[in-house]
This record gives structure tokens, sequence and C-alpha cells, in this order.
């Protein structure tokens, strides 16, 4: 069989859901090919996919990583025009590899160019509404019932073009441990077409060796282990990264703290007493199962993750994103996360959330029951025997 993948290009989640999947395809015969743009391009490579690149998407943000509205906006007929240049090539390239299945992490472009083109196209979508990003909370209520209208009529828009595919996969947990709570919201259009399958883990923590294995290996002692993970694009990283660093350079000594920064092309490695920096971490999942508490954007995939390691979490979304505060929000309510805006991240409120979950024995205990139902779900599995059916049907 042959498979076409097709993740968004912004950040590296979306990529790095369908390389796992990829792997799987691969290790079993198949033959697969990547159609992507920006950062994703030479983290597929690394991953030993064959990628060939089309028209880049981009929208604007902020120094400190916030989305700017007015500048996305005011480049919207450019954008239009890269979203129909994308078309175009995901045509072409379909055209010459003449895949069996198509398989989209977010993109509209490959599916539209599916359908044109008569092939089966699986979507993988945990942003099912779009809600509009805003700073300041909307106190007037008719400013309120215009984005509850815009955001509704975006849900009915994008679902007649979301249904051209042939099933949507979300990548989530059902209730009560649905990450994305305000995205997760389906459209009527395509609801007989959704599967919700768990969230996409390419490792396991049975697939580690235990904790003190690791530990050991890294040449630490016994203070609890802090890990920063950051996610998400290049401006949302590194302003929240420097930041960080700055703090934990003052911190207390009753902690290990490894800061992973995100950059896939970076090698450097630099320690400061109980602080480690890395550009980029290889297997990001042995320090994951090495530490005490990770600290996060609220990137879908590494919130996943945690509740897969059973690891409780500290969340500092990206002002004006409105997926990395509603997962916020979702976390704190399911009680297995702290949330602390960027704003208000200084050295004593980072430190108080910290000293109050490793404290908390009903957090640690709801952390618990999160993992165990986690571990009821195999996405990887479940999306190759539907990507499978779909090609013999």
């Amino acid at each position: 069989m042959r498979v076409y993948f097709a993740p968004c290009g912004i950040a590296l989640g979306h990529a790095g859901r369908c390389i796992a999947i990829a792997k799987l395809f691969k290790k079993r015969g198949n033959d697969v090919i990547f159609s992507t743009y920006g950062e994703a391009i030479d983290f597929v490579r690394k991953a030993g996919f064959y990628v060939e690149e089309v028209p880049k998407i981009t929208f604007y943000e902020k120094e400190d990583g916030t989305f700017d509205i007015r500048r996305t906006l005011s480049a919207g007929p450019k954008i239009i025009i890269k979203f129909f240049q994308q078309i175009g090539a995901e045509i072409s390239l379909m055209e010459r590899f003449k895949p069996n299945v198509i398989v989209s992490d977010s993109r509209l472009s490959s599916i539209i160019a599916a359908k044109v083109m008569g092939f089966n196209s699986i979507l993988i979508l945990h942003q099912l509404r779009i809600m509009i990003p805003h700073l300041k909370p909307i106190n007037r209520r008719i400013k309120q019932k215009i984005k509850s209208f815009v955001e509704r009529l975006g849900l009915d828009m994008l679902g007649s073009l979301w249904n051209l595919s042939n099933i949507i996969v979300v990548p989530d947990f059902p209730p009560p441990y649905t990450i994305a709570k305000a995205n997760v919201v389906p459209s009527s259009k395509y609801i007989k077409k959704l599967k919700l399958v768990g969230p996409i883990i390419s490792k396991y923590p049975w697939d580690l060796p235990l904790s003190e294995d690791i530990r050991r290996e890294l040449d630490l002692d016994d203070r609890p282990l802090i890990f920063a993970a950051m996610s998400g694009t290049i401006a949302e990283k590194k302003y929240i990264t420097e930041l960080l660093i700055k703090i934990f350079q003052d911190f207390p000594d009753r902690y290990n703290i490894i800061v992973s920064k995100g950059f896939p092309n970076g090698n450097s490695c630099r320690k400061l007493k109980n602080l480690m920096i890395f550009d980029w971490v290889e297997d990001r999942y042995t320090l994951l199962k090495a530490c005490d508490i990770l600290i996060t954007r609220g990137g879908h995939n590494t919130v996943s993750e945690a509740i897969y390691y059973g690891k409780p979490m500290i969340i500092i979304p990206t002002p004006a994103h409105s997926e990395h505060q509603g997962i916020a929000k979702s976390m704190v309510e399911m009680g297995v996360a702290k949330s602390i805006q960027q704003h208000e991240l200084s050295r004593e409120s980072l430190l108080e959330a910290i000293d109050e979950i490793l404290n908390n024995s009903e957090i640690l205990s709801r952390v618990e029951n999160a993992r165990r139902f986690a571990h009821n779900f195999n996405a990887i599995d479940t999306i190759f025997n539907i990507i499978n059916k779909i090609n013999n049907d």
C-alpha cells in the first residue's frame, strides 16, 4: 500500500503524530511519502522519511508568541493564494505518487486535493471547533454572542469541507478525560464519520527502562526532577524558554531541572548547578518517564503524553492561544495540573505551583486515575486498522 501523509507544518505536533503512524506502515512494508512545509520539513526528514515541500502558509505572531490577529488578517489575501497553491502542489504530488490513502493532519488543502483526484482520505483533527483568540476577557454580552455566532458559523462552514474526507479521526479521549474539551465539538455535517481513538503516543512507558535506571544514566540524584518541555511555534518556544531559564537559575537546589528548548536543529547542552538546558532532546519520553512534574505550553500532544505517563503538569499557555488556554482550563478542572498565565509567571508563582502539586496527594491520585484510563487506548494501532479497512473496502 502507498500512504501519503500531509501534516500541518506549523509547529511540530502534527508532523510528530503522522511520523508515529508512518513508522508502523513502513515497518509493515508499505511505501510512505510526506508533504508538508515550514519547521516540519527537517523534522520529518530527520525521522527518515521522504518529504516534499509545499507552499508555506504563515500566521503571524508577536515576540512573546501571542497570535498577531491584525497582521494575519492584513495578510489574508496572500494566505488564500498560498492555500490554493498548496492544493495545486498536492494534486501534482498525488498524481505522481498515486497513493492508496491520504492521511491529512489538520490540513484542508490535502483533503480537497484528494477529493479532486478521487483518492480515499483520512483526516486527523482535534480542533473541530476553531475558537477566536482574545487576550482580554469578553465581558459584554453582545460581543460574546457575536463571537459564539462566528465560531458556530466557522464550525459549519469548515464542517462541510472536512466532510470531504472518508473518516475523521479525533486523537483525544472520551469524557471525562477529554483534553481539548472546548475544541472537540463536532459539526452535524460529519458527526457520522467521527471516530474518537485516544491520543497518538509513539512510545509507551512500558517500552522504556525503569525511572530509577534513567535517572542513574543521567547522573541525577533523588531530588525531584522538573522537566520543562517546550512545544509550539519558534516564537512561542523561544520566549518562554528564555524566561524559564532565567527563573530556574535562581531556583532552590532541592530540585533537579531539565529544560528542552524544542529546537530540533540545535545540539547544544549546558549544565548550571542543578539545571540542564538542551536545544533538543532526541527521546523526550525517557525524561518524561523519569521526571516528577512536567512544565508545558499546553500543546495537545505533550499534555496527552503526560497523561499516559502519569505526570502532573504546570501549564503556561501562550497568551491568546485559544487551544492552549482551553486545554489548560480543561486540565485544571480535571485536577491533574496547575495553570500559570505568562504575564503572572515568576520565581514565586512557579515555585508555589510546583510545591503545591508535589505535596498534594489528591492531585497525584487524579493523575494516576487518568493514567489508568489512558492505557485503554492505542491510537496508532486503531488508525492503522482504519486505514487498512478503507484501502480494502
